[in-house]
């Protein structure tokens, strides 16, 4: 007895699809990998085994006048409010330090623009690239982070492009 055509064609497209579908299989999937897809660095704190507070995309900006902006988000994830303390550091000397209250389980966002915490930097002889120190302290745990610092050639760190 031979098997029919339809019953042949069947087996053959489901024989496809689970090949076609099973490269994937044994592929990382991206969204269970954490990494870096900013420009800027993050820090996490942890208590008891949970991520307790954190800064994201930390970043100084390096204007054309020699000022400097510090660009990040602060995160609390904890129930409780806290404080987190920020201090950047070059060849030992500091470049700014402050002390972010945020509410529990808020984002404080830290940069110049509306609605941002401004945290003044001292950028006297930073060149854009050097890689600075970022302590990062809350829950009496600190961590230590590179802090990267670019020029505002980036679009989306200085001003608009002039339109013409």
């Amino acid at each position: 007895m031979r098997p029919s055509r339809r019953l042949v064609l069947s087996a053959a497209a489901m024989g496809l699809a689970l090949v076609a579908s099973g490269c994937t299989y044994l592929s990382p999937i991206q969204t269970h990998d954490f990494y870096q897809a900013a420009d800027g660095e993050n820090a996490n704190i942890s208590l008891d085994g949970h991520l307790y507070a954190g800064v994201r995309n930390a970043i100084v900006v390096l204007n054309e006048d020699g000022s400097a902006i510090f660009s990040a988000s602060v995160v609390n994830y904890s129930e409780e409010d806290t404080t987190v303390d920020l201090e950047a550091v070059k060849d030992g000397s500091p470049l700014f330090s402050a002390s972010i209250d945020v509410p529990a389980g808020g984002v404080v966002r830290i940069g110049s623009g509306e609605g941002e915490q401004s945290v003044p930097v001292s950028a006297a002889d930073i060149l854009p690239g050097v890689i600075l120190d970022l302590d990062v302290t809350a829950g009496g745990q600190v961590t230590t982070v590179s802090l990267p610092t670019i020029e505002t050639n980036i679009a989306h760190y200085g001003e608009a492009p002039a339109k013409g």
